[in-house]
């Protein structure tokens, strides 16, 4: 929508989902043309969206009108529940869509093992990856397909996201596979929730999820994996609203032994032989402060940037200048999360790196003036 802002965009999405999604009870066969439904159970659709199901019971109604309501109709659902313990079970089954296909695993086998078992089942052109808490915006397939269409060379894409609950608080992707490929120890290349695959690719290379995988991070290593066989990138819109809350996985969860995991694995991943200092800056890096920081801490965070760009020059993983843009990119959100730890800190982190821009000096200082960090 030319001329219009981003958040008003945002908004309208977002109305408009509500004004499709009717109660889930209320879909069926006779609200959909001969066109947007196949009678034929053989015949393959160009979308599988594949749904890993966990105790996700007060979501469930939503989630699955949002996919139901798509202005592309041409998909199959694949619904996985992983031996919940909530009635999501029995509400899947209150389904009546003819294009769903809910399975129950014999055994809880966590969120790789489950989206892995959907994933098998998938005979689109496209498997779809959708959290079964989350919710769809109205275009969301028909903005997928026509990018992956357009484009036989990207195997995976995905898009933003929207905070539900809200029309301005965007997770914005990284959009070129450039951009993506670079930034993958620092950012997931795509928003699990919001991505798509080419299932010939994932087939062809053997790209799956493993059931041993950590339950955090999982989608971060398959994405790693598929980086090594394939282009991707993301589209510069949203495409799902995201729920935040105590569902998700890591709520609850020891946040610094599953970071540790993650990156622990990604860095194992690409052999870069990162030391337990190194991995505890990283996770500085990721904005993440278990403890208060001092100033040691910064030198540290600064020693181990420069460490990665060593690394990268050495292996040549990824394309140098996107890499260390990268890293610039890091050290500056680094520091704008400083101001709470005090001016030594501060003082530290200005005479370590380079110099921040007036803005960046200008906010540190404010806030660490005023204590709103």
């Amino acid at each position: 929508m030319v001329g219009v802002p981003a958040e008003a965009q945002v908004a309208a999405l977002a109305t408009a989902l509500l004004a499709r999604i009717a109660p889930v009870g209320q879909l069926s066969l006779q609200q959909r043309s001969a066109q947007q439904y196949r009678s034929d159970k053989d015949a393959v659709m160009k979308v599988s969206v594949v749904v890993p199901v966990y105790n996700k019971a007060p979501w469930l109604e939503e989630s699955f009108a949002s996919i139901f309501a798509q202005t592309f109709q041409d998909f199959e659902v694949i619904a996985v529940d992983d031996r919940s313990t909530d009635g999501s079970m029995e509400i899947l089954r209150r389904f009546d869509d003819p294009r769903l296909r809910v399975v129950q695993l014999e055994r809880n086998m966590g969120p790789a093992g489950a989206a892995q078992r959907a994933m098998d089942l998938a005979t689109g052109e496209y498997v779809v990856r959708m959290d079964a808490d989350d919710v769809m915006l109205p275009d969301r397939l028909a903005r997928q397909v026509a990018f992956m269409d357009a484009d036989p060379g990207i195997g995976a894409s995905g898009g933003h996201q929207i905070v539900l609950g809200s029309t301005t608080d965007i997770m914005r992707a990284s959009l070129t596979d450039e951009e993506c490929r670079s930034g993958v120890l620092f950012q997931i290349p795509l928003f699990q929730p919001a991505s798509i695959y080419r299932r010939s690719v994932l087939v062809e290379h053997g790209v799956r999820f493993l059931d041993d995988w950590p339950r955090y991070g999982e989608d971060w290593w398959f994405q790693a994996r598929l980086l090594r066989v394939t282009r991707v990138g993301n589209i510069d819109a949203p495409l799902v609203q995201y729920r935040v809350g105590p569902q998700n996985i890591r709520a609850g969860h020891d946040r610094t032994s599953m970071l540790r995991t993650l990156f622990g694995g990604l860095f194992a991943f690409y052999k870069w032989p990162v030391s337990e200092e190194g991995l505890r800056a990283h996770l500085h890096v990721q904005k993440w402060f278990p403890e208060k920081l001092n100033a040691e801490d910064v030198r540290k965070v600064a020693a181990h940037l420069r460490w990665l760009s060593d690394q990268n020059k050495l292996t040549g993983t990824f394309p140098d200048r996107a890499f260390d843009q990268w890293l610039r990119r890091a050290w500056t959100e680094f520091g704008y999360r400083l101001p709470r730890f005090g001016l030594r800190v501060m003082k530290t982190y200005v005479n370590e790196g380079p110099w921040p821009s007036m803005r960046q000096l200008r906010y540190m200082v404010t806030s660490w003036a005023t204590g709103r960090a």
